[in-house]
């Protein structure tokens, strides 16, 4: 399973434009792609401020390469996404393997 990151560092007091972009991207991608795709997005609690990440769990550097096509080349991708050069300084993309992962036990169970 792979981890794709995007670090976006936006402008100072922007942090929730840049979140509303990535979620209403984030709705579109999941009806292209399928429920088989997990995310989230993440700011900043310590650190640079205005640090918005989103992240994308897929099987294979492979099914990425593919999901990625599929999604930046969807014009209601592209269309919310196309306020976001305005409000972010820098970003990168991050790949990692995920070697485990683990969740809480329910109290009881």
């Amino acid at each position: 399973m792979i981890l794709v990151r995007f670090v976006c560092q936006a402008r100072f007091g922007k942090a929730g434009e840049v979140v509303a972009g990535f979620k209403q991207s984030g709705e579109i991608a999941r009806t292209l792609v399928g429920p088989n795709v997990r995310g989230r997005i993440l700011t900043d609690l310590s650190g640079p401020f205005d640090t918005v990440i989103q992240e994308l769990e897929v099987e294979s550097l492979a099914e990425w390469e593919r999901l990625r096509e599929v999604i930046f080349s969807n014009p209601q991708v592209q269309e919310a996404e196309a306020g976001l050069p305005d409000v972010i300084e820098s970003g990168q993309t991050e790949f990692y393997t995920i070697e485990a992962t683990w969740a809480a036990e329910t109290v009881g169970s």
